[in-house]
């Protein structure tokens, strides 16, 4: 009968734990970071072919500009960022939720299990 080591158990579960994690700070960054930028990809693909900032809400009419100038107006404005920390903190916290129910789910069906 083979025994295992505290230490070879100690390693596995600390691989097993950080597989977890990364797929928690995939889950966490990838949908938000999708979201934000199918907001700012149609805007950028239009100053790319044409060369003019669309019109923005509420009073600013098109006009001649750089994708750089595009991308650092939708990225860093006032506005714009708060609308993207919105958009991110509430991902986060939808996050935390569904894992959370998930965690507590697998705990719950362990504890069953070991009955």
């Amino acid at each position: 009968m083979d025994v295992e080591q505290p230490s070879e158990t100690r390693a596995r579960r600390s691989l097993f734990t950080r597989k977890w994690v990364w797929l928690f700070l995939t889950s966490a960054i990838v949908p938000p970071l999708l979201m934000s930028i199918t907001w700012i990809w149609p805007g950028a693909l239009s100053v790319i072919q044409t060369g003019t900032c669309p019109p923005s809400p509420p009073d600013i009419p098109a006009y001649p500009c750089s994708l750089g100038e595009y991308l650092f107006r939708n990225l860093f404005s006032l506005w714009i960022f708060m609308g993207h920390l919105i958009t991110w903190m509430g991902w986060f916290v939808v996050n935390f939720i569904l894992w959370g129910i998930g965690l507590l789910g697998v705990g719950l069906y362990r504890s069953w299990q070991s009955r």
